[in-house]
């Protein structure tokens, strides 16, 4: 059991409604049912019932509550009990791209408290150019970006999701299991814009003109709301990974493309010459 789980929790239970909590948690409402379902699982009970108005705890639930509240007052009051005997903590900026992962981005600040207690991070959303910019500026310590950095920074992959097809329901593509290039021919497609996710535009829209495929390309600027981007642009096909489809596409049949390989890729970048914390922050992020 984490103490993120017990954080999720307490929110779910304080606001009686899922959507509330993943609102007030920064991270989807799916995400967070899957942080709630981990933690059933690890104490083998069920916490949370679904009713018309949101959700209510059950009688395991009713028991958890007050010690989950003194576990995290706990922690809280341990961290600031450490925190007051150690030297100042130095400020660690840290650029993510919008949308991240709420749970994701809980974890990191866990991760680095613990591991390196004498960094404060602070983070900034932006996208993968901006990122960049400010990286130069001296306004980002660290980069997490979809755009491959230029030379000149210290860079580590630090994730790799394949793309794929998510077609809509009730077009005839929806049968397949997956797809491949020719599929796309005369179908509207959304794609993320390219100051976003720049392997879209770079390699599908090459390789799909290469062979004389004509989807009609639409672009737009998605995170959290894919489905309400391409239900406006009338989207037959998003081109998104497996991830985000299942999340913001659930109805959707979402398939690889068995003829061509793009990757969505997330590289950490910092200036090769900063700070010790940065580097510190930098690896632990890295490493987990």
């Amino acid at each position: 059991m984490e103490l993120r789980h017990l954080r999720y929790f307490v929110v779910v239970a304080e606001e009686g409604s899922m959507n509330r909590a993943a609102q007030r948690l920064l991270t989807s409402q799916p995400s967070l049912s899957r942080q709630i379902i981990d933690l059933e699982r690890q104490l083998d009970v069920r916490l949370l019932e679904r009713t018309s108005r949101g959700v209510r705890l059950t009688p395991a639930g009713e028991t958890l509550l007050p010690h989950a509240h003194q576990l995290l007052a706990m922690a809280d009051a341990t961290r600031e009990t450490v925190a007051g005997t150690t030297a100042l903590r130095q400020s660690v900026t840290i650029g993510v791209p919008p949308g991240t992962d709420g749970p994701w981005l809980i974890e990191v600040v866990d991760t680095i408290r613990e591991r390196v207690p004498r960094a404060a991070p602070d983070f900034v959303e932006a996208n993968s150019s901006e990122q960049l910019r400010m990286l130069r500026q001296g306004r980002l310590d660290i980069c997490i970006v979809h755009q491959a950095p230029p030379d000149g920074h210290t860079v580590r992959k630090l994730h790799e999701e394949p793309l794929g097809i998510a077609v809509r329901p009730g077009h005839p593509l929806s049968a397949k299991a997956t797809y491949r290039l020719g599929d796309l021919d005369g179908l509207r497609t959304l794609l993320h814009s390219q100051d976003q996710v720049p392997t879209q535009q770079h390699g599908l829209i090459a390789a799909a003109q290469a062979a004389g495929v004509r989807p009609h390309w639409h672009f737009a600027r998605f995170t959290e709301h894919a489905y309400a981007h391409a239900y406006a642009t009338e989207a037959d096909a998003v081109l998104v990974g497996a991830h985000t489809a299942a999340a913001q596409l659930p109805a959707w049949r979402w398939g690889a493309l068995t003829d061509l390989s793009l990757m969505m890729t997330t590289w950490l970048a910092t200036e090769p010459n900063t700070r010790a914390v940065v580097r510190e922050v930098a690896e632990r992020i890295i490493g987990r």
